[in-house]
């Protein structure tokens, strides 16, 4: 068998000086099986589709290890599937280094769907009992259900055994439920990591809503929190002002999609399971969605609009979730309420994951777990603030990066071919303290970041016949792969 080997001698995971990559798990020297940084759950029927993400994600130094819904419940003792993946996701957290938690796929009410979420049930300020997906009860190490009645997430009864994320792990839910979903949001994320556009799309970010005005106190409160990781960039207020002759309705919201200057939104207003509402209930559903030209530059989108994230209701996909599922068009990552929490306080905690986000330059996951995290004082004392840490989520790729700059396209160089043999494997680029992933046919694999000249030296011992791909990424970068023959 032929075997690639990379020298014992290199030093991999050692970060350069002055720069930081919060999230990333830097290895040493890998060969396969590698420790996966991130899990994917998924339905046994999507397995096979999602095996050209996880390519994607270990160029990218981001191994993904893959379980379906059926090898967990066959692994794990529990009272439901649920409890089952959340224990199993506790045992990839606390023992084995997973960073990300990725529920790839739908969800519906009563423990169905692709991946099920966890029903909560919360009783809203107007008095009525609701049921509520969520997802953070997965990164939990309690199970939610303190008198054992099978009803999970209650916000005096069962206080003992609820708790709420530390802010370790991201986790995200994609919702699909084809095999023709999971490529067309492949496509967005490579696009994404790869080609994000060379704009101030990556820099700009739009606060739109229907209504006329925005109260004095929250404007300056986005103001100072965005202004303070938008690095040189520019947050711009979209409202309706009828004394100006102003509107933002469905073609003004189309317009401010398709003109790909944004790349970060948040959408204020009316909102149900099927679109955003307008004046005159005219409203954003997935038929325009479907007639968005937004291709290559999608944004990132929060939103206090109630429903828009309503992730359980059978075949018929959300606005958030038509934004994610939609091939070329739309969004790549929508954090949205799956009911109708308290909006006022969801738009001063939605500015937060921003904060995080874009200040502490942590992934789109781990900044909804931070501000989640944040709010567990607030959570533990109100039923209203519980509510509100369960019903937002996050719909898209935790692992994805929020680009607070504007991305370069780096010039990597490296040999035309190598000869096989033991040898020193000199890559340059132009891209200073980036993430340099090193693979090869037979199960090779190593990341670190390059030196403060943008090069890194990988020690190898190659075979020929073979490959060896390397790939340069990293928060300011589109990735950029090269491929070495190896004869």
């Amino acid at each position: 068998m032929k075997l690639a080997v990379l020298c014992t001698s290199a030093i991999l995971g050692m970060s350069a000086p002055g720069i930081a990559h919060p999230e990333h798990e830097f290895m040493t020297g890998l060969s396969a099986p590698s420790p996966a940084t991130v899990l994917l759950i998924t339905g046994p029927e999507l397995v096979d589709s999602w095996k050209p993400f996880v390519a994607w994600k270990k160029r990218l130094g981001k191994p993904v290890r893959i379980l379906s819904t059926t090898q967990i419940s066959e692994r794990y003792e529990a009272k439901d599937l649920q409890e089952k993946i959340r224990r199993c996701i506790r045992n990839h957290t606390d023992h084995l280094g997973t960073r990300w938690i990725i529920l790839g796929g739908d969800s519906e009410q009563n423990g169905r769907g692709v991946v099920p979420a966890r029903d909560t049930l919360h009783r809203t300020q107007a008095g009525e009992v609701t049921k509520v997906p969520t997802d953070i009860y997965y990164l939990s190490k309690k199970d939610w259900d303190s008198d054992n009645d099978g009803v999970y997430g209650e916000w005096k009864e069962d206080r003992e055994s609820i708790d709420y994320p530390d802010g370790n792990v991201g986790l995200g839910r994609i919702p699909v439920r084809r095999s023709e979903d999971v490529k067309a949001y492949t496509e967005k994320v490579i696009a994404y990591e790869s080609r994000y556009p060379e704009s101030e799309f990556a820099i700009s970010m739009a606060y739109a809503s229907p209504s006329s005005s925005l109260r004095p106190g929250l404007r300056d409160s986005w103001n100072q929190q965005i202004s303070k990781v938008l690095e040189g960039g520019t947050l711009r207020y979209f409202f309706s002002s009828p004394e100006k002759n102003k509107t933002f309705g469905p073609a003004e919201w189309v317009g401010l999609l398709d003109s790909c200057l944004h790349g970060k939104i948040h959408l204020k207003g009316p909102g149900s399971h099927d679109g955003w509402i307008f004046q005159n209930e005219a409203m954003i559903t997935a038929a325009e969605v479907s007639q968005l030209t937004n291709r290559g530059a999608y944004p990132v989108i929060t939103t206090t609009s109630p429903k828009t994230g309503q992730f359980d209701q059978g075949d018929d996909p959300s606005i958030a979730e038509s934004m994610i599922r939609m091939p070329a068009r739309g969004a790549i990552a929508v954090v949205a309420p799956s009911r109708q929490g308290p909006a006022s306080e969801q738009e001063e905690i939605l500015s937060q994951f921003w904060e995080y986000g874009l200040g502490q330059k942590v992934s789109a996951g781990a900044a909804l777990s931070l501000l989640k995290a944040g709010m567990t004082q607030k959570a533990v004392a109100s039923p209203s603030d519980h509510l509100l840490a369960c019903e937002l989520n996050l719909l898209g790729d935790p692992t994805l990066g929020l680009r607070g700059t504007i991305p370069r396209t780096p010039t990597v160089k490296g040999p035309q071919e190598l000869p096989p043999g033991n040898l020193s494997l000199i890559i340059e680029s132009d891209a200073p303290h980036s993430i340099v992933s090193l693979q090869d046919d037979f199960g090779l694999y190593a990341v670190t970041v390059s030196d403060e000249s943008g090069n890194v030296v990988f020690p190898l011992n190659v075979v020929e016949d073979s490959t060896i791909t390397i790939t340069v990424s990293g928060p300011e970068y589109n990735a950029v792969t090269l491929r070495i023959p190896v004869r």
